[in-house]
């Protein structure tokens, strides 16, 4: 019979382990790896001392290395370098899940990690997210943004962007130097973007639940809260309750998607073309922009070609159609999904501009082929298909 192994702990690290995650109580810390929350209080007060494996567990959970838990003090507290501006049925600041809290701390960490890795050449590679001024209009930040990106619009058709908008403005944020990756296992009731500046290699990332152009529009709304220095983890669902900043940038997205004189233009000729705003009308401008039918409506009433009566019309209207064909776009999503090669989905996650950087640490002996592997994550059969992906670009 095999002699039990303990782990003597730190007590106090352990109670501070947890409170740097969303588990506000044992009991939480219970549900998630079926350890007895009793016996995780008496170890959080010294009383006992878990075994090595489920220290292990408590470490993997809290995502912290298992050498902390043997610190005689706690380390300094990390400020968050976001703020929550996030609103949540009548009330503000809702809490974040597990999963959310995990998601953010892996595209941080993967910077991190990244930041180690690159040379002084690199740190310099790209030119700085440009800083607007407090009293910059809204036009005149959207018109910095468009020309920092190097874009023109409306598009001249649904090919000049592939068809995918998100796609697009994702290549082209990411030849800017900022890292864009996608939150996984997360509802998009709880986010929809985060953005976190940094002098070299910012970060957004959306939702990868939400839609190709709903996902566009994030990052646009994301790349003003980096513009105006302003992280933010945000649901931009154009909530009345939202505060004045993420309605700032939910204006300075749509005036770079949809510039005002270009979509006044256009919306008067797709009139003269379908007599009415139907749906092929609709359509027609959300092509052109490469943005959602939602979007094209709300614009819209901002630019006052509808008044409020119309636009709530159309916005049910079309909000109805959407629930109820939902179910069936969310199901055709999840099986296209599912058929995209795994270098693929690893890649759409993760980022190119991440994967792409790591591999060039490679690439130039900073590191070996299983460090390559560990960093990423992913096994050695998928690095030839990966790097290919990332240098086809």
């Amino acid at each position: 019979m095999s002699t039990r192994k303990y782990a003597y702990v730190n007590s106090e690290m352990l109670v501070w382990a947890r409170n740097t995650t969303p588990f506000i109580s044992t009991l939480d810390v219970q549900d998630r790896i079926n350890i007895a929350y009793n016996k995780i209080d008496d170890w959080e007060k010294g009383k006992e001392y878990p075994s090595i494996s489920e220290a292990k567990k408590l470490a993997n959970l809290y995502k912290v290395p298992f050498a902390t838990f043997f610190l005689s003090t706690p380390p300094p507290v990390e400020l968050r370098p976001y703020t929550d501006r996030r609103t949540k049925r009548n009330a503000l600041y809702g809490p974040t899940s597990y999963e959310l809290w995990s998601e953010i701390g892996r595209i941080i960490g993967n910077r991190n990690r990244l930041i180690e890795l690159i040379d002084e050449e690199e740190l310099e590679l790209y030119e700085a997210i440009p800083i607007v001024k407090e009293t910059a209009t809204i036009e005149e930040m959207s018109k910095i943004i468009r020309d920092f990106l190097g874009i023109s619009l409306p598009f001249k058709n649904k090919t000049a962007y592939g068809a995918n908008s998100y796609k697009y403005y994702r290549k082209v944020f990411e030849s800017k130097g900022i890292l864009v990756s996608q939150i996984t296992g997360v509802s998009v009731d709880e986010m929809k973007g985060i953005s976190i500046y940094y002098d070299s290699y910012p970060i957004i990332a959306v939702n990868n639940k939400d839609y190709d152009r709903a996902k566009a529009f994030s990052l646009l709304h994301e790349l003003a809260h980096l513009v105006r220095r302003s992280s933010s983890l945000c649901l931009i669902d154009f909530d009345e309750r939202n505060d004045a900043e993420e309605k700032t940038c939910d204006a300075i997205a749509a005036e770079v998607m949809m510039p005002r004189a270009a979509f006044i233009s256009l919306t008067n000729e797709a009139l003269k073309r379908y007599n009415s705003y139907s749906g092929e009308c609709l359509n027609y401008i959300a092509d052109r922009f490469g943005v959602s039918v939602f979007s094209v409506i709300r614009r819209l009433h901002d630019v006052n070609m509808i008044d409020n009566e119309i636009y709530f019309s159309m916005y049910e209207e079309y909000f109805r159609q959407f629930e109820e064909n939902q179910t069936e776009i969310d199901f055709n999503n999840e099986n296209k999904e599912n058929r995209i090669p795994y270098h693929f989905r690893f890649l759409n996650k993760e980022g190119y501009l991440y994967t792409r950087t790591i591999m060039n640490s490679y690439s130039k002996g900073y590191i070996s082929l299983g460090e390559l592997c560990t960093t990423l994550g992913v096994k050695r059969s998928h690095i030839y298909n990966m790097e290919r992906a990332v240098m086809s670009i």
